[in-house]
């Protein structure tokens, strides 16, 4: 069988030295799958920012995990940092549009197939704080704090998880209830160490689980 991951910089292992340590190759190892990761740095959900006409968004990769068995989409935490759009509006470059596009599009594409959706956690990174849409415009600031459009992380976070519960598909929300400290589990402030790794994977873990097993008896 084999299981997917749709990410970013987190699920691509930026900052581990040893890339066997990221939390998509330990899900798979622990769960006997064969690991397709498509995580690419820097990648927002929508089609904005740094993503506008590049083809790395999420939708645009979003092809990429179709016919895995099982499927993990982990994103977010860009389009509040590098976003040049905010939250809402009708077009796939704002946030929650893309978030509904990419919803039906697993539910028409991978109908019957567990798919898993994560949501950011909170940290302290870097982003366009101020506004720019290139890496020199960055700095650094908590996500707590509003971003240029005056969206918080959380705000990104409860849109993930509000389409997933309106459409019937699984969300894993690691803003809340989640024992993952950025002072102690990141490299940065943002991406995960080892031991972050390890936390994120063991939250992933435990759903996937329990939807195979509801899969395997459905």
């Amino acid at each position: 069988m084999t299981i997917a991951f749709l990410g970013d910089s987190i699920t691509f292992g930026y900052g581990l030295d040893n890339k066997e340590g990221r939390y998509s190759t330990l899900v798979s190892q622990f769960l006997g799958m064969t690991e397709q990761n498509y995580g690419i740095t820097g990648t927002l959900v929508a089609k904005a920012g740094l993503n506008q006409s590049d083809g790395n968004d999420f939708l645009s990769r979003a092809y990429l995990i179709d016919g895995a068995d099982v499927a993990v989409i982990f994103g977010g935490t860009n389009d509040y940092f590098w976003s040049d759009k905010p939250i809402y509006g009708n077009g796939n470059e704002n946030f929650e549009a893309a978030v509904k596009s990419l919803v039906d599009r697993v539910k028409e594409k991978r109908k019957g197939k567990i798919t898993l959706f994560v949501t950011p956690y909170p940290h302290n990174g870097i982003g366009n704080y101020f506004g720019g849409v290139h890496w020199k415009d960055s700095n650094r600031h908590n996500t707590s704090e509003k971003n240029y459009h005056g969206h918080c992380l959380i705000e990104y976070v409860s849109v993930i998880e509000s389409v997933c519960k309106e459409n019937g598909i699984p969300c894993l929300n690691l803003h809340e209830d989640f024992n993952f400290v950025w002072q102690e589990h990141t490299t940065d402030g943002c991406h995960p160490n080892e031991s972050g790794h390890v936390l994120i994977a063991n939250a992933i873990i435990g759903r996937l689980e329990k939807m195979i097993r509801c899969d395997l008896h459905a």
